[in-house]
């Protein structure tokens, strides 16, 4: 083999090595993005589950203090409550809990000590895993006006002839529905609202 004709065929060599290097490279840079996105995608589900769990926080405490103070027929701010159905969106989320800024006392139908505020460590907890969240609910009864509860102005849970087999049966005084809404807002300017209806 001559020296030209060898000088020739270590050129060739060397442009298809550089060429297979070239889409080597593509293709590890491809497989980094596609990585890089599926990890975003796990990290995001992973936080809008933890949104939820806290969010049931925020509808466990709206739960127990209307349990214990029953139902009342009038508005309670000290507990979030509107004894009226509040004026809401059409997928349903209550107009007061709709501001962009803090809601704080959740457009005067609360309190704004109720806010659930896990932006700091609470007794007992790490402060390297604070959920920095901040939560708001507030619960209106499915009535149109405040006052005793009626079949005809509140939706309710029964009917008052609802398990009568007789005249002389005991009637059932009919249950008010009641809609707890949950407002979770999260870090980098996340939202999610929570709902569940319910009657005491």
């Amino acid at each position: 083999m001559t020296p030209s004709l060898y000088r020739r065929e270590r050129g060739v060599i060397m442009v298809i090595a550089l060429i297979t290097l070239v889409i080597l490279m593509i293709g590890a840079i491809a497989t980094i993005r596609s990585m890089n996105s599926s990890l975003t995608n796990v990290g995001n589900f992973g936080f809008k589950r933890d949104m939820a769990n806290q969010a049931d926080r925020a509808m466990r405490k709206a739960l127990d203090t209307l349990t214990a103070l029953g139902a009342p027929d009038a508005n309670n701010p000290s507990i979030n409550y509107s004894a009226v159905m509040l004026s809401s969106t059409p997928e349903g989320i209550p107009q007061v809990l709709l501001d962009t800024s803090d809601p704080g006392a959740v457009g005067g139908y609360g309190s704004a000590a109720n806010v659930i505020d896990l932006t700091t460590a609470q007794s007992g907890e790490s402060s390297t895993n604070i959920p920095q969240l901040k939560l708001y609910y507030v619960i209106d009864r499915m009535c149109q006006a405040a006052g005793p509860v009626s079949p005809t102005n509140c939706q309710t849970a029964s009917t008052d002839t609802q398990g009568v087999k007789g005249p002389k049966d005991v009637k059932r005084p009919p249950k008010p529905l009641f809609r707890v809404t949950v407002r979770v807002d999260g870090p980098r300017g996340s939202q999610s609202f929570y709902q569940a209806t319910f009657s005491n």
